[in-house]
């Protein structure tokens, strides 16, 4: 008799947990809007098609800054237009953060703001900030953890507070595919924005918890083809928020020269879609990567930064059928990446006197 309790009582359970999922339209993909790299990379746990993890991997994974040599700066801003909402014509979003590799760990941190109310993605107005640190295993394996916290108003207020989990593994080649990656992570754990009176997806109920606790997300990438003017790369992404929803993500990368990288992404939130929130039309992108010469400053000389690379990105996409997203930044790393293993030399004994 009790075991028959106990499991009414967890369908019971289970069943109230699926009919609370209502977070807002956009709400699980409030880090996907603040960027023009993660608006058009597919969101990847497993670092996009072609791999250029930033401080903003953090978003999905926070495995993936391990392999990092140098210190990034990260800054983005990104203009959402409603051409459906008179009262909120103009909403914004902007992203900052840091990246910085140890002897032990890599460090990184971002700070994402969020200002949307517009009727079709209304997310009032939240500052979100994670920090996380991230090891290389071993040359195949990394592993990483962040800590979350936000504040949200505009629709009552609220706060936030949690943490991410994640693990990258990776293949120099798997059959054709070059530089395979498998990633997974497991995000918001903890306490997220639920005393709201933001509109759900679903209308006729109450806005549960967002960003969903307990998301977990996984994904693969690979260089797909590679020669000395052209690499295309491809990633795809399924996250499941509480296993209450299914959401796809589908990125193409191509890098032309190593100068030139053009994106395009698409996703797919399966109960959205369901309620009426269609999101299908592609993000796309475009960013330039600069040398920076400063050989006559002393300081960043000091530090090997008087060459530095800064990677340059814009991206466009219509969220839903009336929100404009143009996105632009810039990624700064100090310094250039060393490519020449070091030179040894056997010792003969000769000339020595």
């Amino acid at each position: 008799m009790k075991r028959k309790l106990i499991s009414v009582l967890a369908v019971v359970s289970a069943a109230a947990s699926l009919s609370a999922y209502n977070p807002p339209t956009g709400g699980e993909s409030m880090y996907n809007i603040s960027s023009p790299w993660q608006l058009t990379s597919a969101s990847s746990c497993a670092g996009g098609g072609i791999f250029l993890p930033g401080p903003d991997s953090i978003a999905f994974n926070p495995a993936l800054p391990a392999y990092e040599q140098r210190i990034q700066l990260d800054a983005d801003f990104t203009a959402l237009f409603s051409t459906d909402d008179s009262d909120h014509p103009f909403n914004a979003a902007f992203q900052t953060g840091i990246l910085v590799p140890w002897k032990m760990f890599t460090g990184s941190a971002m700070l994402n703001g969020i200002f949307c109310s517009a009727d079709e993605m209304d997310l009032a107005q939240s500052l979100n900030l994670k920090a996380g640190l991230s090891k290389e295993i071993t040359d195949r394996i990394s592993v990483g953890m962040n800590i979350a916290a936000g504040f949200l108003w505009g629709a009552d207020s609220d706060w936030a507070l949690g943490a991410d989990l994640g693990v990258l593994y990776r293949v120099p080649s798997l059959g054709f595919m070059k530089d395979f990656r498998i990633g997974c992570s497991v995000m918001n754990l903890g306490k997220y924005f639920t005393d709201t009176k933001l509109t759900g997806i679903d209308k006729d109920h109450k806005v549960d918890s967002f960003p969903t606790i307990a998301t977990v997300r996984t994904g693969a990438a690979a260089v797909l083809f590679e020669n000395e003017q052209v690499k295309l790369g491809a990633s795809l992404d399924v996250m499941t928020p509480a296993f209450q929803n299914a959401v796809f993500d589908a990125g193409v990368q191509v890098g032309i020269k190593d100068t030139v990288f053009l994106s395009v992404a698409e996703s797919i939130d399966v109960r959205e879609a369901k309620e009426g929130h269609a999101n299908f039309m592609p993000a796309v992108g475009i960013s330039v990567k600069f040398i920076l010469d400063a050989k006559n400053n002393t300081y960043m000389k000091s530090h090997s930064w008087d060459q530095s690379e800064m990677l340059v990105s814009a991206a466009w996409q219509q969220r839903y059928d009336t929100i404009q997203a143009f996105s632009g930044g810039m990624k700064l790393k100090l310094g250039l990446q060393d490519v020449q293993p070091p030179v040894i030399q056997l010792w003969d004994g000769e000339g020595d006197e």
